[in-house]
């Protein structure tokens, strides 16, 4: 025993007594350092005996540890790790307890735990631990194994924030849980989910192993997917079964377990692939998916979510599909939709799988539904849910791939049923209209245009009318928005045109009278436009000076309201946008169509500051509008803005800006190398005179990042454009771009975009509905 130890010890315990903790003595370390040193090599006993007593207390975080002590732990750890390989047991408690003290010293410091020499250790103890099996995993020091491998996770994912590069420690971890022992793990987990403690083999494989899985790199995981799919997923399967039986029983940790393995399953290792591998495993899944499903629990609602995505990816393979539209689902389906009615993300799920699972006679059969009262329940609150996910616009185009838009029509036109029914799916399928091909689809099917026309005159239902009026205005409104601007008059029957949701009601209505009062000429809808034909709102846009978009959650959600915002966008109208909420921002089909324009946030500055900030907006407008109206003033859009100190002389004309092909001009292979003048040469090669005005000061990176704008919604950034080309053209002859050159416009753009920018667009959009769902 070390006299000098045993001194240094006490003190640290009165330390720990009086919550002393991360104090600065290196004299103390230094000196365990010394007396560890000379025991090590004199008296080993004593040595493992001392070197506990010192960790057990220094990890405890009492005395920031220095260097020195630090490397001689790291030499001693990595030592005791290569014995515990090697099955050299330790000699007595003294070596477990320290090397336990020793990694939950290591765990703090990042950078010793990253030592190349401890971390290749590791790696071999993990390969060790997949080819002996059983005795390593329910070896009594497998805590100090979790514990490193935790660690390791939380650095290289920084703390598990982010998906890992490919990792040193893939290939080993992946062979721990491809070995039988990892099978018999879930079998001994599915006897104990009734206890809240986990043992340490459990914790080893769900929190060591697969919590490491769960943050790898995607695409390293895809390469061992089929291992893992062929040791495991029978395994999930079981414990899905196992849950059905006795949900009840299953302790919180236990459910959270069984959701983050088919949360890793579903969205990483893929329950279904392209060929038959584990068919019969796929299919007792989704069937006992759908047992947990009508289970009226909320144990745990992600798990909930998961079932649902286990069916719908089922859908995907076609053999998997025959036996879940051979289990007549369509009524089951409708009872799930019932019972988790309040959950939209479960409603649209159930809504994409009955538009994969319905067949013609499916449809058909639905008129023979005896609880016709429940059934319109069901429906109504799934359409009531898929009118709120469809602003989405990658929802909008998936429910569109997946033939949704049959169902929507098959609810529009059941004039047997209840007429909310009938108005959700109408508003609905004014969402999916903004959807080219939707369009296209709805405007050629003459008899659903006829029943809607016929609604649209002759209903007795106001709320009905109004939804049947607003589709058929959306598909049957004149192609003339280029004639119409060019013949445009400056003299207009408004001033403003409020665009509002009658959630925002009150605070709009507001704005309304003080206006009025301040003598502008203002049109708003005050009654929802109930029985007022469509061309009051149409003709108010056209007529009107400005456009007022009052946003909010409840505006983007509206397909009236986007609606209206489209419709002044493809006017080309001076659009204003006002913030109705709170701390909002507006995101996605309005982000777009409100970009680069000035915002004034009322709650944030108050009605009366925001009123006045609004007033300096339009009286901004106006005096660009004027200065347009003179154009020996302003032969050409400046690239410079005068200052208001700046002379002018007003018989002076400036000279319009010429661009000119330069012939010996070469543009480098890199398009995010571009500069300003490699984008005009682009555009004047191409031909592309109208975007010229847009895009002349922009660089390479601009003009990618202008590409993926118009790639993630073309029709809207097609307006855009037009909108900011008339803003910036102050010549007498108008100019737009046509659609035959926007679209020429990025075919010819597409071979310069970086493969990985494209890439990561996609991938992007994907993430978002993989969130969304």
């Amino acid at each position: 025993m070390s006299e000098l130890i045993t001194e240094h010890c006490n003190l640290l315990e009165q330390w720990k007594e009086n919550n002393q903790f991360y104090q600065d003595r290196d004299d103390i370390l230094n000196d365990f350092h010394t007396e560890l040193s000379r025991l090590q090599s004199s008296n080993i006993v004593t040595f493992r005996q001392e070197i506990n007593k010192v960790t057990t207390l220094l990890c405890t975080n009492i005395i920031n540890l220095n260097e020195l002590i630090l490397t001689f732990f790291l030499d001693y750890f990595i030592q005791l790790l290569k014995q515990w390989r090697e099955l050299t047991y330790f000699h007595d408690s003294n070596d477990s307890d320290t090397f336990e003290n020793l990694s939950i010293i290591l765990k703090c410091y990042s950078h010793d735990l990253m030592n190349e020499l401890l971390v290749q250790e590791f790696i071999q103890c993990l390969i060790t631990i997949a080819r002996i099996g059983k005795d390593m995993f329910t070896n009594r020091n497998i805590p100090v194994i979790t514990r490193m491998l935790n660690a390791y996770t939380d650095i290289e994912s920084s703390n598990r924030h982010y998906f890992m590069q490919v990792s040193q420690f893939d290939d080993s971890i992946l062979k721990c849980l491809c070995t039988p022992y990892t099978v018999e793990v879930f079998d001994q987990f599915k006897l104990s989910v009734k206890s809240e403690e986990r043992t340490p083999t459990e914790d080893f494989v769900f929190d060591g192993l697969f919590g490491h899985v769960s943050l790898m790199n995607r695409e390293k995981l895809q390469e061992q997917a089929l291992d893992l799919r062929k040791y495991l997923l029978a395994s999930i399967g079981d414990l899905l079964d196992t849950f059905e039986i006795s949900y009840n029983e299953w302790s919180e940790s236990a459910v959270k377990i069984l959701t983050d393995l088919t949360t890793l399953f579903l969205y990483s290792v893929q329950l279904t692939i392209v060929n038959d591998i584990c068919q019969d495993v796929q299919q007792h899944i989704c069937d006992t998916a759908i047992r947990i499903l009508v289970i009226p629990t909320y144990r745990s609602m992600k798990l909930n979510n998961n079932c649902l995505q286990y069916i719908y990816m089922g859908t995907s393979n076609d053999k998997t599909l025959d036996h879940l539209q051979s289990q007549k689902l369509t009524s089951t389906m409708f009872n799930i939709a019932n019972l988790f009615k309040n959950e939209g993300e479960i409603q649209f799920n159930v809504y994409r799988i009955l538009a994969a699972i319905m067949k013609e006679e499916d449809i058909k059969r639905l008129d023979d539904i005896k609880d016709r009262s429940g059934w319109e329940v069901r429906v109504r609150n799934l359409l009531t849910s898929l009118k709120i996910l469809l602003q989405h616009d990658q929802i909008r185009d998936e429910i569109h791939i997946q033939n949704g838009v049959s169902l929507f029509i098959y609810c529009a036109t059941m004039t047997k049923y209840d007429t909310l029914i009938r108005q959700r799916a109408l508003e609905n399928l004014l969402i999916m209209s903004f959807n080219e091909k939707v369009h296209l689809d709805l405007k050629e099917n003459t008899t659903f245009m006829t029943y809607i026309k016929s609604i649209s005159e002759d209903s007795t239902e106001s709320d009905l009318q109004r939804a049947a009026q607003s589709l058929l205005w959306m598909l049957t409104k004149d192609e003339t928005s280029k004639e119409s601007i060019d013949n445009k008059t400056p003299k207009m029957t408004y001033d403003i045109m409020i665009s509002y949701s009658h959630k925002d009601k009150d605070l709009c209505f507001q704005l309304y009278d003080r206006l009025q009062k301040d003598n502008f000429r203002v049109w708003i809808d005050r009654d929802q436009m109930h029985g007022t034909p469509l061309e009051s709102m149409s003709n108010a846009i056209e007529n009107s000076e400005f456009v007022f978009l009052c946003m909010s959650d409840a505006y983007k959600q509206s397909g009236y309201c986007k609606m209206e915002a489209y419709y002044a966008l493809e006017r080309q109208c001076c659009i204003i946008p006002l913030v109705m909420k709170s701390q909002y921002k507006p995101d996605g089909w309005l982000g777009i169509v409100v970009t680069g324009r000035m915002r004034i946030d009322f709650p944030k500055y108050g009605f009366e500051d925001a009123y006045n900030k609004l007033m300096i907006e339009i009286d901004r407008h106006r005096k660009e509008r004027k200065k347009e109206s003179h154009p020996h003033h302003h032969d050409i859009p400046a690239t410079i803005k005068p200052s208001d100190n700046t002379p002018f002389k007003e018989d002076k004309v400036i000279e319009k800006i010429v661009f000119q092909a330069k012939s010996d001009h070469c543009l480098p292979s890199n398009i995010e190398q571009w500069t300003v003048d490699d984008v005009q040469q682009f555009l004047i090669k191409q031909q592309f005179e109208n975007f010229l005005p847009i895009c002349s000061r922009m660089n390479g990176t601009r003009l990618v990042q202008l590409y993926q704008m118009c790639m993630k919604n073309s029709p809207v950034m097609f307006q855009s454009l037009n909108n900011q080309l008339a803003m910036t053209n102050i010549e007498k002859k108008k100019s737009m771009i046509e659609i035959v050159e926007y679209l020429q416009f990025l075919d010819d753009l597409k071979p310069f975009v970086p493969i990985s920018r494209e890439k990561t667009e996609v991938i992007g959009s994907r993430s978002t509905l993989c969130v969304l769902i």
